[in-house]
């Protein structure tokens, strides 16, 4: 856990990224002897967001607090850990130079960590690893991408305190939190119709806002489904959401009247965008969506480089599957490292 020079080094892997996948990909890769450094923005793992459906927490655990065991995990493993951003990297043969800078103040999406998680004095070691030189250079033989996405949230006052206890946007992840409460979907599109209609299954007290004064971008008979079954619906924009203490309160709307909905919980359905920037430096197929093509194995296009998590084709949105795919990540990342007599038949040949 020293901190690291500023001058250039090599490692075998750095990986860009510290939610699940990340982590994931750092244990792993430090268990198999590789030199590695996770580089962390500090992602939406610093909401004040607690994960109910973890296999192996029957009560739940806040994410933040799962970050803080996979750092605690990945150091135990040899794995160097820094905040900071990767600013660019680029293909220097057969090696991936990139250029890491200092974090600005509160990350760079203005997260801010959960108060209830205490920090240890490693985490306190670890949070103060920053370049203190300016920016540094790093020369890996091997990538892991796990940049993740943005915009699952709409910004306003209060919003980090609320996300994942009266803020959400999966219902898989959520839903069961939503028994018998009085719940807002803010979205317009199709995912939004159908996010209230499966709320039902919860409870009966939904109603759906556009959240954009167009109104709502389904056909007629979908809205006429939402009356049906009793679902409320609302061709507005909201101009204010309304919250305390990390508990929502009501949603106001842009309507002349400033309608105010009053709510316990807010689903907001607006899609998400993959944080793919180094992936289109380094030249990575990405899909129509900007996410960052991948095999099931979590290869990509290019020999060297991997990906992990929501930034993937292969997202769902769930830890259990981010830590899934990091694993798998650093697997392919460790076999590309092997020495041509190490691989099936001594071919050389990335697979």
């Amino acid at each position: 856990m020293k901190p690291l020079e500023p001058a250039p080094r090599e490692m075998d892997c750095v990986v860009v990224g510290g939610g699940a996948a990340g982590l994931s990909a750092a244990v792993n890769m430090g268990r198999m002897r590789r030199s590695v450094l996770l580089v962390d923005e500090r992602d939406r793992f610093m909401w004040h967001h607690k994960l109910d459906n973890y296999l192996g927490f029957p009560d739940g655990v806040a994410a933040s607090e799962i970050r803080r065991l996979g750092w605690r995990h990945a150091a135990r493993f040899g794995a160097q850990l820094l905040l900071g951003h990767v600013a660019t990297a680029s293909r220097r043969g057969d090696r991936f130079l990139l250029r890491i800078e200092r974090l600005p103040e509160g990350g760079m999406f203005g997260q801010t960590p959960s108060p209830s998680v205490p920090r240890d004095e490693e985490m306190a070691r670890v949070f103060g690893e920053v370049p203190e030189g300016g920016p540094m250079e790093v020369l890996a033989r091997t990538v892991i991408l796990a940049t993740g996405v943005v915009g699952h949230f709409p910004e306003f006052p209060g919003r980090n305190e609320c996300v994942g206890q009266s803020l959400f946007w999966c219902i898989h992840c959520e839903g069961y939190e939503s028994i018998d409460r009085v719940v807002g979907v803010v979205g317009h599109t199709e995912d939004a119709v159908q996010t209230a209609l499966d709320l039902l299954d919860f409870t009966a007290r939904v109603t759906i806002v556009a959240g954009r004064p167009e109104g709502f971008d389904v056909p007629a008979s979908r809205l006429a489904d939402l009356a049906a079954n009793g679902i409320g619906a609302h061709p507005n924009g909201v101009v204010q959401y309304e919250n305390r203490g990390g508990q929502m309160q009501a949603l106001v709307l842009d309507d002349p009247a400033r309608t105010r909905i009053p709510v316990e919980q807010v689903y907001t359905i607006r899609g998400t965008r993959a944080t793919s920037e180094l992936a289109r430096q380094l030249g990575l197929e990405l899909t129509p969506a900007g996410q960052i093509a991948v095999t099931s194995e979590q290869h990509t296009n290019v020999p060297g480089v991997y990906a992990a998590g929501d930034a993937t084709n292969l997202h769902d949105h769930q830890v259990s599957a981010a830590a899934h795919q990091g694993n798998q990540a650093a697997f392919g990342a460790n076999y590309h490292l092997y020495r041509p007599v190490q691989r099936a038949g001594g071919n050389a040949a990335d697979t």
